[in-house]
Order: structure tokens, then sequence, then C-alpha cells
């Protein structure tokens, strides 16, 4: 082998080592990078405006945006951490309190025509229905989700020096992509042995899908989140912010959504003797839930990008089960640079 063949084998295995290491550094602010670049993508239609409408030069443009991301997005987190905390601890107490009341007990009688057809119903599929079990198995259960409820929102507030270093680290890494962002694409492209036109689609199906993710569904969340809220503070339920949080992420997820919510919570009403409120809420939430996804966001999505939700689905379900919470947010990313890549492999280099 020749020296100039040596020396090139040396810089490569130099470069792995390097790259491995960097990895490991840049490991435990994973996260911190990864969101500042889903939301500089997500702001960043708002930063083009700015600077190509409205004239403002790049860095004047980054500040501003990066100050509206932390007034619009990291101040109300906090404030909502701090309720969700609060809600957490009462959750249990209040679940206990429904299984002592004479609500509940009076549910599960012969008098009570829901519960006998809940019984003849199981029954005909081979299961017996007994009241001591099942009250504790969603005790448990209750007391199960609401102590990771309160462990993660905790471990958030208690270590608040880690909080506000990995806020520090989204601000500079926000400001950053927007400040250097064409410096910072050129250099990632070069680093890829990709042709220019098949990387500029991997970053385009990217940004499709980071707008659609954060922006699209984010809104369509926050909507069918707080109006499904309004609707439990009406209804009586408690633990209104805990449970208008959990629904917004949830509706992030395709076909099941915020059913997961307030299906129990009908059940729940139904169970403490208000059939009507039980009725309405059901009604109220399915027409919310229908209303975004099949009018909503369809309209505010348009043509930007078309994916199977069964995909997008086990994307989600496999993202969370990967990186918990950030999982329904890096499961459709990955998914989308999996297809693109597939469909460049298809068209440029099977028959090749």
């Amino acid at each position: 082998m020749s020296q100039q063949g040596i020396a090139k084998n040396f810089f490569f295995i130099i470069f792995i080592a390097l790259m491995v290491l960097m990895a490991m550094m840049v490991k435990p602010l994973l996260n911190s990078f990864l969101f500042g670049a889903i939301l500089a993508g997500a702001f960043y239609p708002v930063f083009s405006m700015l600077k190509d409408v409205k004239g403002l030069n790049r860095n004047r443009a980054s500040i501003i945006v990066t100050l509206a991301i932390i007034v619009i997005v990291f101040i109300p987190s906090f404030f909502i951490l701090k309720a969700l905390s609060k809600e957490s601890i009462v959750l249990y107490s209040n679940t206990r309190d429904l299984f002592l009341s004479d609500e509940f007990t009076s549910f599960f009688t012969p008098e009570n025509r829901v519960y006998q057809g809940a019984v003849i119903f199981l029954h005909e599929f081979g299961f017996e229905l007994d009241i001591i079990s099942l009250k504790s198995e969603i005790l448990s259960y209750s007391q199960q989700f609401s102590g990771f409820i309160l462990s993660v929102v905790n471990s958030w507030i208690s270590n608040i020096i880690d909080f506000l270093f990995s806020f520090i680290i989204m601000v500079l890494v926000i400001y950053s992509l927007f400040a250097q962002g064409d410096r910072l694409k050129a250099f990632m492209l070069k680093l890829s042995p990709l042709p220019d036109d098949q990387e500029e689609l991997l970053l385009h199906n990217f940004n499709q899908m980071n707008y659609v993710t954060i922006v699209c569904n984010g809104l369509g969340g926050i909507i069918q989140g707080v109006l499904a809220g309004i609707g439990f503070w009406l209804a009586g339920i408690p633990s209104v912010v805990l449970w208008t949080v959990i629904m917004t992420f949830l509706a992030f997820i395709p076909l099941l959504g915020i059913s997961i919510v307030y299906i129990p919570a009908v059940i729940f009403l139904a169970i403490t003797g208000k059939t009507a409120a039980a009725v309405i809420l059901f009604i109220y939430c399915s027409l919310v839930a229908v209303f975004v996804e099949n009018w909503f966001k369809p309209r505010f999505i348009g043509q930007r990008i078309k994916i199977n939700s069964l995909f997008i689905l086990f994307c989600i379900i496999g993202g969370m089960s990967y990186f918990g919470i950030p999982g329904i947010f890096y499961g459709p990313m990955i998914g989308i640079v999996f297809l693109t890549l597939v469909q460049l492999y298809h068209e440029k280099y099977l028959n090749a």
C-alpha cells in the first residue's frame, strides 16, 4: 500500500474515532439540540418573513424570533409544569375518594342498568365483573399514573439547574440556526456523499414534516386539548389542567388522539351518576376531534406532505417507546427520512 493510501486510512480511522467521541459528548445534550432544531425549523417562516419581507438583517431577525419562541413556548411551559405538579398530587387523592363515595358504590348494584348491561356483555365473552378486583386495579393504575406524572414534573422542577442549562442550550441552538443557518447547512451537506438534489429533497421533506408536526399538529393539539378541557371543567371533572395538557399531547397521535382520555372521563361521569353530563361530554369531545382532524388539519396542512396515518401512528408509538415523550416529535421525523431514502433508492439506485 502506498504512503498516500496509508495516510488516507489513518485519517479515516481518526475521523471515525473523533465522530464517536463527539457523539458521546453530545449525547447528554441531544434532546436540547434536537428540540432547538425542531423549534427553529417550525419558526423559520417567521424568520424568513422578517428578513426578506421586513428587510431586517439576519442577526436582528434571529434575536426577535428567538425571543418570541422564549415568550410563546418556554415561559408558558414553566408555569404549566408547576400547575401539573400540584394537580398530579391531587389526582390520586380524588380517585381514592371516588372509590369510597356512595355514588361509585351504588353504581355496582343490580338496580343499575348500565352495570347490569356491562355484566351481561362481558359474560358473553367469558369475563366476570368483580367489583373488588375492579376497584383494586383502577386504584393501582391511578396511583401509578399520578406517580409517574408527579415524578416527571418534579424531576424538572427539582433539578432547576439542569432545566435552566437545557433551556439555555436550546436558546443558543435556536439563535445559531437562525443566525448561521446557511453556513451550517452548507457544512452539513459537504459531509454527505449524496448529490445536491437528493440532499435538498431530504431536507425539504424533513422540514415539511417538521412544520406539519410542530405547527399544524401543535395548533390542532392545542385546540383539541383546550376545548376538551373546557368540556371537562363544565362537566365537573377534577384536575382539568392536567387532563388538558395530556390531551394536547395525545392529539398528536393519529386515529386515537384525545379519545384515550375523554372516553374514560365519560365512563367516570356515568359511574358517578352524571349520565346526562357523560352523554353531552362524549358528543362534544367527539365533535371537537372530528372537526380538528377532518377539517382544520387538512385545510391547514394542505398539500405539504401526505403520509398514511397508520404509518405515523406506528412511528409515534415506536418513538415514544424508545425516546419517551420526545418520541412524539422524533418518530415522524425519522419516519419521513426513512420514506424519502426508500423513494430515492427506488428512483435513483435500484436499477443503476
